[in-house]
């Protein structure tokens, strides 16, 4: 008997364990968290762009410290998600920004990818520092690429492949706003990788030719 009690018991165990495992996959399914794996940079911006709320290209405006929350002014240069408007204020929690660090500063100008706003109205960038996309450029007459490092060192890996460098680390502008905008149809093709510029500087000032991209894409 006892030896059919523990049976039993176990059968129960891993009942209880299946269904509380089903459970918590459906329920980040539900919110959106299941994500294919960054098998490519394009992938990466893919799932990216499936967790946020509002994705633009814009430059930082103002940098306003209001207490316990900072408001980042955006001005928007390029819409690819949501619905937005010529400028965006983005109202993140000021303990974000620890030991008085700058996350943005004004004339900065990326690629960014934000939360939906939580019901305190606070957002912040999709993953962190990976959904901001910095644009690059080597001097002020060339053409400003977006730097995608930090997304192409999460890309899933063979054992003793190597990672990203400098050779590979940028993509056109115009190709990463196509892409995100078009994020729920299949991949035609793989944007080029380019190199990042020597004397890597941030593109603060001046207008940034872009690929056009005709609207943006409703949440």
């Amino acid at each position: 008997m006892t030896g059919c009690f523990r049976g039993e018991l176990r059968r129960v165990w891993l009942r209880l364990l299946v269904l509380a495992g089903l459970w918590v996959w459906f329920s980040v399914a539900a919110l959106g968290q299941v994500s294919a794996p960054d098998t490519s940079v394009t992938v990466a911006l893919r799932n990216l762009a499936s967790r946020a709320g509002v994705a633009f290209a814009g430059q930082v405006m103002q940098v306003n410290r209001l207490g316990g929350v900072v408001e980042i002014v955006f001005r928007v240069d390029t819409p690819l998600l949501g619905s937005l408007g010529a400028s965006y204020t983005v109202r993140e929690w000021a303990g974000l920004w620890s030991a008085g660090q700058s996350r943005y500063s004004v004339g900065q100008r990326m690629v960014i990818f934000l939360y939906a706003p939580g019901k305190a109205g606070l957002s912040s960038p999709v993953d962190g520092m990976e959904g901001m996309l910095p644009m690059v450029q080597a001097s002020a007459d060339s053409v400003p690429l977006l730097d995608v490092r930090r997304l192409a060192a999460r890309v899933v890996r063979a054992v003793g492949s190597p990672m990203v460098d400098a050779e590979g680390g940028a993509m056109s502008v115009g190709d990463v706003t196509e892409v995100v905008a078009g994020w729920r149809k299949p991949i035609v093709r793989e944007p080029v990788r380019l190199p990042l510029p020597v004397g890597v500087l941030p593109v603060r000032v001046g207008p940034v030719p872009m690929r056009p991209v005709l609207a943006a894409v409703g949440r």
